[in-house]
């Protein structure tokens, strides 16, 4: 029974984990919040439309290819080398976190599998899924007032993230203008909502599960 709940408990982080993670990269990886932030905030008509996207393809490139160097991309030597810093930080950040995706998936799988063999198999992937998502939910909202004064949370963010200090830079440099603040701000509201609808959609998965099971143990007593 204590290893079940254990079990229970960790599968419940993890899935947490697993579902801002996952939220992160729907964003990262999506080109027309991209194209849509930088006709938005005037990136486009500042720098170029095609020029920005081709740097923004490099980028990402760069960011989520772990046997990169950045100064071995042609294309990215348009960054200041106190830029090109900073990007190798992200990059490192990047790389941990899908480490810690996998890894998580991973030991959730372990987890579910070893659940499986215990008793009260589909009670505790319900709980798993209710518990999950009403957590994550929490969490988020948490998060969500947190960052009502974006400014502060961005920096508090970049400070923890960022110890060494090299994330500011004056407002000519160039990752300055493609990546303006207001642009990270959509990016966090874009991510939350992401968060919120995969939590939902498992709040719904479990408590399905749960319905059925309470209707028929009325029927049983009757």
């Amino acid at each position: 029974m204590k290893e079940q709940k254990l079990l229970i408990s960790l599968s419940i982080i993890l899935i947490v984990f697993v579902l801002f993670s996952a939220s992160f990269f729907m964003v990262f990886f999506d080109r027309g919040f991209y194209d849509k932030s930088f006709d938005k905030y005037g990136v486009y008509d500042e720098l170029g439309v095609l020029g920005v996207r081709n740097t923004v393809d490099y980028l990402i490139n760069y960011l989520t290819n772990e046997n990169t160097e950045i100064n071995e991309i042609k294309q990215l030597t348009i960054f200041t080398e106190e830029e090109r810093a900073h990007l190798e930080d992200v990059k490192n950040i990047i790389n941990w976190l899908k480490a810690l995706s996998i890894a998580s998936l991973v030991l959730l799988f372990a987890f579910i599998i070893r659940l499986s063999i215990l008793e009260d198999f589909n009670t505790s992937i319900r709980r798993i899924f209710v518990y999950s998502s009403i957590t994550t939910l929490i969490v988020l909202a948490i998060i969500f007032v947190l960052s009502l004064n974006f400014s502060a949370f961005f920096e508090v963010f970049h400070k923890i993230l960022f110890p060494q200090g090299n994330y500011a830079f004056p407002a000519h440099y160039l990752l300055v203008k493609l990546f303006p603040q207001e642009l990270f701000k959509d990016f966090a509201r874009k991510m939350f909502f992401h968060t919120a609808i995969l939590s939902i959609i498992l709040l719904f998965l479990g408590s399905s599960f749960i319905i059925p099971s309470n209707k028929q143990a009325k029927k049983s007593n009757k």
